[in-house]
């Protein structure tokens, strides 16, 4: 489940108990016809947004019931509920938004919020998708892409893209103003590869399909790139340019030829690069800023991967360079 906290509470673009102001704020937004009961008195509606890297997300509430017809534009659209109900219609047909299930739509849809909704709206970009999805399989995308509108929120793949989801939510919401693009980049990136994985659409044979098995050349290629690339996030579409191969096969052969994922890689390299700046630090960095700028969205995580790696914590290499110290460590495994 989501988090109980209220997400994206601290970017707040409207709050409203007017009609009219309701009805031009929606418009202004989102393009969007609004209808709300011409009786309505003594209610408050609001909407807070975020804009992502490849995508936004956008949490609304309303005490009364409304309908929005939405107009047509580059993104599928993904409801997920917290409180209430309400109905989404895609070319005329109902499907559910509530606790039991959530709601894949394309942009052009109509939604009837009833009173009391409150729902998580994420917006993803369909060019970004279908990119992602070239750059799993390897091979172009034959049709338009199109989700299955109905999502099982109790299923496993359900429950595994709302907890990346959580871990964004988690970042907009409590980390400073340290927090990196990197972080989110990645944790998007992840985001969108669980809905084309996990989530049934027109296109799923190209994923279930095997792709070529590569070379220990395109490894090395990896590696190269992503030790040139760590202040970048880990991307997916990057990665099948400089091996020209699925990175489904790239995954495969790093099982196979260094028993560890390329993210781990990039994982341990980002280690190697904190500690060389925590050795060289200057008097007003902490670890918690340097954590950041390596891509660790977690310091207690860091902290203790760092310690594992190199045998003490990042704190005392960072009081030592403030001293003036040397440090001697051994390499990650």
């Amino acid at each position: 489940m989501l988090n109980r906290e209220t997400p994206l509470r601290g970017h707040q673009v409207f709050r409203t108990g007017n009609a009219a102001d309701l009805c031009r704020e929606i418009q202004q937004r989102l393009g969007a016809r609004c209808s709300v009961p011409a009786t309505a008195i003594n209610f408050v509606t609001g909407a807070s947004h975020y804009v992502l890297p490849s995508g936004e997300l956008w949490f609304t509430e309303t005490s009364l019931p409304i309908t929005l017809d939405l107009p047509d534009g580059p993104f599928v659209r993904m409801q997920i509920q917290r409180a209430g109900g309400g109905v989404t219609y895609i070319d005329g047909n109902p499907v559910e938004v509530n606790a039991a299930q959530s709601c894949i739509s394309p942009a052009a849809a109509v939604l009837e919020l009833n009173a009391g909704f409150q729902q998580l709206v994420l917006h993803v970009r369909h060019d970004v998708l279908v990119r992602k999805l070239v750059a799993l399989t390897g091979v172009p995308a034959p049709r338009k892409l199109a989700f299955a509108p109905v999502l099982n929120r109790n299923r496993p793949e359900s429950k595994g893209f709302i907890a990346i989801l959580n871990c964004i939510l988690a970042n907009i919401d409590h980390a400073t103003t340290l927090a990196p693009p990197l972080v989110l980049a990645e944790l998007e990136d992840a985001l969108m590869v669980s809905m084309l994985c996990n989530f049934q659409h027109n296109l799923r044979d190209l994923l279930d399909s095997e792709s070529l098995e590569p070379g220990s050349w395109q490894v090395r290629r990896v590696e190269e790139y992503i030790e040139a690339n760590l202040d970048a996030p880990f991307d997916i579409e990057q990665i099948a340019e400089v091996t020209g191969i699925s990175t489904r096969s790239i995954y495969r052969a790093f099982k196979r030829s260094r028993g560890y994922s390329p993210m781990a890689f990039a994982r341990q390299r980002r280690l190697i690069h904190a500690r060389r700046l925590l050795q060289d630090a200057e008097t007003n960095q902490t670890v918690t800023s340097i954590a950041f700028g390596c891509g660790f969205n977690d310091v207690g995580h860091f902290s203790r991967e760092f310690s594992k790696a190199f045998g003490e914590s990042p704190s005392a290499v960072l009081a030592r360079s403030h001293r003036g110290g040397t440090i001697y460590a051994r390499q990650p495994p």
